[in-house]
């Protein structure tokens, strides 16, 4: 009830620019998109402190969705792929892969200054410098920058992390502030 709730919501802030016109296959999996625009546009919303939390919370109604390579859908879930999802329903076009998302937006330079909604990024399994996964800021403690995020994982679908947790700590690179 509370999912159906919070999407009306939403729905009803999106403008009707941002309905979705085409489908377009990619990996195979059936993936919208609009072709009439590029792939990362401003909305014609006006984002708030608030669209950070709504997306979170939106983010959460999630977890235990399954991890799908190449997901874009409540059906299945990558890391990039569920950043997009969350983000088009305020409006945003992200690009489906990671390294594109990473270059969006405004650099957030500290992690103490993260806010809930920004985009977290860390690097692959094979290199640790070349962005390879995606999560969404949930909170963060402002005196040390320890966060926490949400994201579709390849072993637990979409979960809930922590940047201390070894194998994110290692591997983080940057974060970036879409919402303004």
């Amino acid at each position: 009830m509370r999912r159906w709730v919070i999407l009306i919501l939403l729905l009803a802030a999106i403008p009707a620019a941002a309905q979705v016109s085409q489908r377009h296959n990619c990996w195979d999996i059936d993936v919208e998109l609009d072709n009439t625009r590029p792939p990362y546009r401003q909305p014609h919303t006006i984002a708030t402190a608030d669209s950070g939390l709504m997306l979170v919370a939106m983010a959460k109604e999630y977890i235990g969705t399954h991890y799908r390579y190449g997901g874009r859908s409540p059906k299945g879930f990558d890391c990039a792929g569920f950043a997009l999802y969350l983000y088009r329903h305020f409006g945003y076009d992200l690009p489906g892969w990671s390294g594109a998302q990473a270059k969006l937006g405004v650099e957030v330079n500290d992690t103490r200054n993260l806010q809930a909604g920004d985009l977290v990024f860390f690097g692959g399994r094979h290199s640790h410098k070349i962005v390879g996964h995606t999560g969404i800021a949930i909170q963060t403690d402002p005196s040390t920058g320890v966060f926490t995020f949400i994201h579709a994982s390849t072993h637990g679908g979409v979960i809930i992390s922590r940047s201390t947790e070894p194998y994110y700590a290692q591997r983080y690179l940057t974060a970036r502030r879409i919402f303004k």
